[in-house]
């Protein structure tokens, strides 16, 4: 089976869906304050497919596979990095609650 590799954007909008079931089905505040802040109830990053073993593998493999000392590859890790805080920033300026 190929996975497909999400863009950045498809990533962010599924890792706000996710963050939206987990508020409905009372795993997260809706106050939630930030990022951050979800690791007090869940674990915040695998919001977006990160922990699944096909997403993470192929991601990997899309941004140059493992590094010499078996991390991921700087350019995952930005991506990462990158739906993270936008994620952030969303929560901050009230996006949960637009959607929750």
């Amino acid at each position: 089976m190929t996975t497909t590799i999400p863009t950045l954007d498809e990533s962010i909008e599924r890792m706000k869906q996710e963050i939206i079931e987990d508020i409905k089905e009372g795993r997260v505040p809706a106050d939630c304050p930030s990022f951050s802040a979800l690791h007090d109830y869940v674990d915040a990053n695998c919001y977006g497919g990160f922990c699944e073993d096909d997403e993470i593998q192929a991601l990997t493999n899309h941004f140059g596979g493992l590094d010499k000392d078996e991390g991921m590859p700087d350019a995952l890790i930005g991506y990462l990095n990158d739906a993270q805080n936008s994620i952030d920033l969303w929560i901050k300026e009230g996006g949960i609650q637009q959607l929750a």
